[in-house]
């Protein structure tokens, strides 16, 4: 029913025959009080009436149910208690309802559909919302990227280690050096070619230097340095990386030849010496020096 017109048309009938059927009579029950406020019901004949809207009453769209009374004309008259659903809406021009009357009519209303709407406009600012997000956040991370030096971002990458030594740092040595020592170029000749220091040099074999055959020196320290002095200055001496060749006994030699040793007496030795060379030689120089063990 459209709230700009009159109302709708109800009609009664009954099967019982004169005089128990019409003319019918109809009315609105008085409870409860708010159907009698809302509504009216006129009678058009005696089995039509019509059901309308009071003057200046709103009522919100949707579908309400109106409870009418029927009594016929027997005696006594028999009455029938019945429920109109009516259909109340916005019209247009043409008496039909529009869309958000129909809407309403089913049983939604305007504070229903307002809800609904808040929340279809709070859901679409949640996307929103996390669609902008998401934007910021991929750019910061881009910013981030920027930021960090390729040089120092080490993730995920194979480093390739080629360098020998120092690296840069250890390329300012002469090769020549290595290849002819010149502390040797005073005492051997240098032979063709280029010389190599991982194998023995091949060079006629040289005279040892004869050194003087001089009695045993009496202070240890000056024999090590005549030893060390005469090591020195061997050119057969490495730096290659081989044997080692050591120096024949006999000729050049304090030592002498293990032939050339002599038996000789105790009586002949003067072992008081080895008195101060500590405790360590207490027992040694008991034995030679002719003491009495403990």
């Amino acid at each position: 029913m459209s709230k700009n017109v009159n109302g709708v048309n109800i009609t009664a009938a009954d099967d019982d025959t004169d005089p128990n059927a019409g003319p019918f009579v109809f009315e609105l029950p008085k409870i409860p009080a708010s159907i009698r406020r809302n509504w009216t019901i006129s009678r058009i004949s005696g089995d039509y009436a019509r059901l309308g809207l009071r003057y200046q009453v709103y009522l919100e769209p949707g579908v309400y149910e109106v409870p009418v009374i029927v009594l016929d004309s027997g005696n006594p008259p028999l009455s029938n208690r019945s429920i109109i659903k009516v259909k109340v809406c916005p019209c247009d021009e043409h008496g039909d309802c529009t869309t958000l009357g129909a809407v309403a009519a089913a049983g939604l209303g305007t504070g229903a559909i307002i809800s609904i709407l808040i929340c279809i406009i709070i859901l679409l600012s949640m996307v929103l919302l996390f669609v902008v997000w998401i934007k910021r956040r991929e750019k910061e991370r881009q910013t981030k990227q920027l930021l960090i030096d390729p040089e120092d971002d080490v993730r995920d990458n194979i480093l390739k280690y080629d360098e020998e030594g120092g690296g840069e740092e250890d390329q300012d040595y002469d090769l020549s050096q290595l290849q002819q020592p010149d502390s040797l170029e005073h005492i051997i000749s240098k032979p063709p070619g280029v010389r190599r220091v991982d194998e023995r040099p091949i060079i006629p074999e040289s005279q040892y230097p004869i050194r003087p055959v001089v009695p045993h020196p009496g202070d240890i320290g000056d024999f090590i340095h005549e030893g060390l002095r005469a090591a020195d200055n061997d050119p057969t001496a490495p730096p290659y990386d081989s044997l080692l060749v050591f120096d024949y006994e006999g000729s050049g030699s304090t030592a002498g030849s293990v032939s050339s040793l002599n038996s000789s007496s105790t009586g002949d030795q003067d072992y008081d010496y080895l008195n101060d060379w500590g405790p360590r030689f207490k027992k040694l120089a008991d034995m030679y020096g002719g003491g009495v063990e403990d």
